[in-house]
């Protein structure tokens, strides 16, 4: 069965498979059940940026008793050794199954739900699963082992449940569905051209002999070469009349176009008959030790032999609908006196599918060596197949005797695929630098499941980008199809954050035999462990005067420059303080870093004076390394007055005996009793009238209301006799508001 088609199979039987779960048992497959066991859990965590604090509670503990962690909703991620296992009967094939968490938090109460204690004929490992932690490098790797003993094929399905790192249970927790198959393995043959008895006449007569060694990829459910072919006969000690051009004869690989072909001559000069065996080795599909043989008779003949020579020798490639292959049949004698009267008998006029010929009909009046006897054939096929064309002649001897024979060319059509490179995971791979790492793994399959081979990975993997390993210093495929198990494992682990592309060049020979080259482009990026922070402005701390607004933009921004994604404001924003408006809600912002404006509008319109207070906003979003973060931004306000201050003179007017002498204060309040700031005598206090005098060259008070005393002592104890006169002190402060102003407070004094 061709992979293609039992890849479909395959997955028909895993879609039957899953269609059979009970989704509403807690220990089904299916993603969107009820949490099993789950109970209600109040989340907690620090926010950062304002100051502001959350209140962390203990998430429940796991299914086996282990106790709860703090954190986030994250699953499972399942990777495995290979994506099906392919087993050959005899021989066996272990799975690796490793599970980590998908953001690198821990994840406790994990077992496999059910699936191991009845597993299909075949497989074998422990009865049950189970790992108290999954995380980064927790070592929860789960071990089955295929060994078939008969031709078979299926899904083996593998349920999970666990404790999430939130402290939810997930049961189900989720499925794995690996395709698996048992093969028999495929042998090298080999095809003798011309087939039959090789003759060849005594004493100056050759015969040509090509073996052509394939897979049998009928008898194999894998369109896989065997490698490591060798012929194992001693070349050099073959029996009398045969020759080789080399001592030895081996190929790297063999498959059904691969062109491993021998060529022998037989030149007898003594008569002879025997059979000539040709042994071999070679390590089938699945990398098992083989052994195998061909038997050719031969004989020595008195008269010529007319034989028949292919031009391109060996197996006959073309690619399926857009190749084609000229292919000339030279006919000549092995001992180069003219035969008569060839003709071509059978075979010409029904040829395989894919094959054409000039004419119906060929003949030649005479044949020997160099007369141009010559058949000429194209191969351009249409559909996929494989087979040998067979041509039957006769001829008429040297001796005037009546001969036939047989020619045999093999063929097969070939596709102009491409091998593909697919990384694992796909899309851009991120870890958070100095702390993190991801594995990747790359498969390099064909995109038609046809064969290529001599795939090998032109990047040096000893210089790949900063960040990036490999435990393998190289890569080199013999074979490539699809599931053909090669695979190359990166390790990504950056120490500092930042973009970049790792690119893996590598090099192939198509199905059709055509070198080709690809790359894969993977984009990365170290991520960081970042803080957003809300910073308010103009300022954390407001004083907004009633019947006055200020705006007020909140800069959400992280605190290394590099992003965070899905902020969203959650609480103290609906509904807003009194006096204080913003944009509609809810408010968002996809992103967030130090270039990208995510600014939060609000406006405090005060109507009424009001003591101070606070506006605390809490938020949430993701870093840059993808864990879930919350935050709060203070700011400070109170609604003000625009109230003014008063001196009142006490006494006032002031009147002294000449000789005497007179306490007066001066008290400064505000009108409303709200608060005014920093007031400050300005003029008057220096300069004061004869017969005044206070206990400073200056005042001021930090504050005034009406609760506040904030009062100027003065004397006057005039000597002399003065009429009535004022005195005029100026002063300045800053009203509830923070506005600046300015006044004058005025004494009348006499003295008598």
């Amino acid at each position: 069965m061709k992979r293609c088609h039992r890849g479909i199979l395959i997955s028909a039987v895993a879609l039957s498979l899953l269609a059979g779960c009970d989704f509403a048992s807690p220990w089904g497959s299916s993603s969107s059940g009820t949490e099993y066991g789950a109970t209600s859990v109040t989340g907690g965590g620090s926010g950062t940026g304002g100051g502001g604090t959350g209140t962390p509670t203990s998430p429940k503990g796991g299914l086996g008793g282990e106790s709860g962690t703090e954190g986030t909703d994250d699953t499972i991620v399942v990777t495995s050794s290979a994506p099906s296992v392919t087993a050959a009967l005899g021989a066996s094939q272990t799975m690796s199954i490793t599970f980590t968490s998908s953001d690198g938090l821990a994840i406790t109460g994990f077992g496999i739900s059910g699936t191991l204690g009845a597993l299909p004929a075949g497989w074998s490992g422990p009865s049950t699963f189970t790992c108290a932690l999954v995380a980064t490098g927790s070592g929860c790797v789960l071990n089955l082992t295929y060994a078939p003993t008969a031709l078979d094929s299926g899904v083996l399905v593998i349920n999970y449940l666990y404790v999430d790192n939130a402290g939810l249970s997930r049961a189900p927790g989720g499925s794995l569905a690996i395709p698996y198959e048992a093969i028999a393995r495929n042998n090298v043959v080999a095809t003798v051209s011309p087939a039959g008895q090789i003759d060849a006449a005594l004493g100056g007569g050759t015969q040509s002999v090509s073996i052509n060694f394939t897979t049998d990829t009928n008898n194999a459910t894998t369109d896989e070469a065997a490698t490591n072919f060798t012929v194992t006969t001693n070349l050099a000690a073959l029996p009398a009349g045969w020759m080789s051009a080399a001592p030895s004869f081996s190929c790297a690989y063999v498959s059904s176009g691969s062109g491993c072909q021998l060529v022998l001559t037989y030149a007898p000069t003594a008569a002879a008959r025997g059979t000539l065996t040709l042994d071999y080795s070679y390590m089938d599909d699945l990398g098992a030790a083989r052994t195998g043989a061909v038997n050719i008779a031969y004989s020595s003949t008195s008269a010529n032999i007319v034989v028949a020579a292919a031009s391109p020798t060996g197996q006959i490639n073309a690619a399926e609908k857009s190749g084609a292959q000229a292919v000339a049949v030279t006919f000549t004698t092995d001992d180069g006196k003219p035969a008569t009267n060839l003709s071509i008998n059978s075979g010409l006029t029904t040829l395989p599918a894919g094959w054409r010929s000039a004419s119906r009909a060929f003949s030649c009046a005479s044949v020997s060596t160099g007369n141009g006897c010559q058949l000429g054939l194209t191969y351009a096929p249409s559909a996929l197949g494989n087979g040998t064309l067979t041509l039957g002649y006769g001829y008429t001897d040297d001796s005037g005797t009546a001969q036939t024979g047989t020619f045999n060319l093999a063929y097969a059509a070939t596709t102009n695929d491409n091998v593909v490179a697919t990384p694992s995971p796909s899309g851009q791979i991120d870890a958070v630098a100095g702390e993190g790492s991801q594995t990747v793994s790359v498969a390099f399959t064909t995109d038609d499941g046809r064969l290529a081979t001599a795939l090998r990975l032109t990047t040096n993997l000893a210089a790949l980008p900063s960040g990036w390993s490999s435990m393998a210093s190289s890569l080199a495929c013999t074979s490539v199809s699809v599931g053909s198990a090669c695979s190359l494992n990166l390790t990504y682990k950056p120490t500092e954050a930042g973009p970049g592309t790792l690119t893996l060049n590598y090099s192939y020979k198509n199905n059709a035999g055509q070198m080709r080259t690809g790359s894969l482009n993977i984009p990365y990026r170290g991520t960081t462990d970042d803080t957003v922070a809300g910073t308010p402005g103009p300022s954390s701390s407001l004083s907004v005067a009633t019947g006055t607004s200020t705006a007020v933009t909140v800069t959400f921004a992280t605190d290394d420059g590099y992003p965070a994604s899905a902020l969203t404001v959650t609480s103290g924003f609906d509904p807003l303080p009194v006096g204080w408006t913003g944009a509609s809600t809810p408010f968002a912002c996809a992103t967030v870093s130090a270039g990208t404006a995510c600014q939060l509008p609000l406006t405090y319109a005060p109507k009424a004076v009001a003591s101070a207070s606070t506006l605390t906003l809490g938020y949430s979003y993701t870093n840059d390394a993808g864990f879930a973060k919350t935050g709060t931004v203070n700011i400070a306000y109170r609604a003000s007055s625009n109230d003014t201050v008063a001196g009142a003179v006490s006494p006032n007017p002031v009147t002294v005996a000449s000789g005497g002498s007179l306490p007066v204060t001066v008290t400064f309040t505000t009108n409303d009793g709200n608060p005014a700031s920093a007031l400050s005598v300005i003029t008057g206090l220096t300069t004061l009238p004869a017969g005044w005098s206070t206990t400073a060259a200056s005042f001021t008070c930090l504050t005034v209301s009406a609760g506040t005393v904030c009062q100027l002592p003065l004397t006057y104890a005039p000597t002399a006799v003065v009429g009535n006169s004022t005195l005029t002190l100026g002063y300045s402060y800053n009203d509830d508001s923070g506005t600046a102003k300015s006044a004058t407070v005025t004494i009348d004094y006499s003295a008598t």
